[in-house]
């Protein structure tokens, strides 16, 4: 067990850009954005608050990873790989906008568990177990028609436990926590919102990390919404989100990046 504490420091800085996860939320599994006029065509009082509230949406994405240091690496994790592993997700999101002024709360967790049989002399298998949440708290001011500034912080948690199980002591068992991590980045993006007609609209987002805990943190998505009824929305979509992460590891830099690609739905209630 000591080779795997030696090499914490890089399961750090790959389980660091992961962090992204997103995403994990989902990734695993959950989706997002938007800070749009409450995906309301309707004309409104520009005096009065008006709200959405997105539940439940989902991420479908698929996770390409790449390492650049001493050792390149490229993998690929697809939403049925971390669908078959999910152990517990949700996400919900909160608008409101009163004239100009709009404010966003974007709430994502999830758990994935699983466990790999190793069935070898030393080792019997590795279990686990990965929490996950990003949450964005973001203000916005319609700056021309249907274009608004966006700024705010994303708030990334991870937790990350490994439960190996050896044969060398028989059937010992030695929990490990490879990261446990709270990361904060500042945000700066624009958001463009239009409606075609009393059913139809788009909406394009985009945003990117001006500082913080990750090197790099960059979003962009198309959104497509469906007004049902006056209170009913049917968004759908497609996003990408990158993180990445510069380390030194061993006296090597090493860069790790986690770009996540999938399409995104969700049902919204505006009022």
């Amino acid at each position: 067990m000591w080779l795997l504490r030696a090499n914490r420091h890089v399961w750090n800085t790959l389980f660091k850009g992961v962090t992204s996860l997103i995403l994990l939320f989902i990734s695993v599994v959950f989706a997002n954005p938007a800070w749009s006029d409450s995906g309301n065509p309707l004309p409104s009082d520009p005096g009065q608050w008006r709200y959405s509230i997105a539940f439940p949406m989902i991420w479908a994405p698929t996770i390409n990873g790449k390492v650049r240091g001493g050792t390149r690496a490229d993998f690929e994790i697809t939403f049925k790989d971390i669908l078959e592993d999910l152990h517990f997700g949700i996400m919900g999101e909160l608008y409101a906008n009163k004239g100009r002024f709009g404010a966003a709360l974007r709430v994502n967790y999830m758990q994935v568990k699983s466990k790999e049989n190793i069935d070898g002399p030393i080792l019997d298998s590795i279990g686990t177990d990965l929490k996950m949440g990003v949450n964005d708290f973001l203000a916005s001011w319609r700056v021309y028609d249907n274009l608004r500034l966006v700024t705010g912080v994303r708030h990334i948690y991870v937790n990350l436990n490994l439960d190996i199980k050896t044969n060398l002591p028989e059937n010992k068992s030695e929990p490990v926590t490879v990261t446990d991590d709270n990361m904060y980045d500042f945000l700066f993006g624009l958001n463009y919102s239009h409606w075609f007609n009393q059913r139809w609209g788009l909406m394009l987002n985009v945003d990117i990390g001006l500082f913080g805990d990750n090197d790099r943190d960059f979003s962009t998505e198309f959104r497509a919404l469906y007004r049902l009824s006056e209170l009913n929305n049917f968004w759908f979509g497609f996003r990408y989100l990158n993180i990445g992460n510069d380390s030194n590891a061993s006296g090597q830099n090493v860069k790790v990046d986690m770009a996540q690609v999938g399409p995104t739905a969700g049902w919204a209630f505006t009022f």
